[in-house]
């Protein structure tokens, strides 16, 4: 019985040590940024509904709705830009019609 090692003609792995290749890296980068997207699809198109809550909360409460603020506030600081808020303003219009 010998302790040597046995030398095959097997070629080496190719895949890396943690077991992802830049396929499944890209897989998983494309699925994160679609996600990202459609939450931050939603979080725009949520202001409608909400717009009521947001406006009590801003200007007319002095009570709460501090929440719903502190949520809508980057949408605010973004309509800023004068393309987005013409977009965001044309969406809250048709839900308070």
């Amino acid at each position: 019985m010998s302790l040597a090692p046995v030398a095959t003609d097997a070629p080496a792995p190719t895949e890396t040590p943690a077991g992802t290749s830049w396929p499944k890296f890209r897989r998983w980068a494309v699925r994160r940024l679609i996600a990202l997207l459609v939450a931050l699809t939603l979080y725009v198109l949520s202001i409608g509904p909400m717009w009521w809550a947001w406006y009590s909360g801003m200007y007319v409460s002095t009570e709460g709705n501090y929440w719903v603020i502190a949520i809508y506030e980057p949408l605010r600081l973004a309509c800023q830009i004068d393309w987005v808020n013409s977009i965001v303003t044309a969406y809250i219009e048709w839900w308070i019609l």
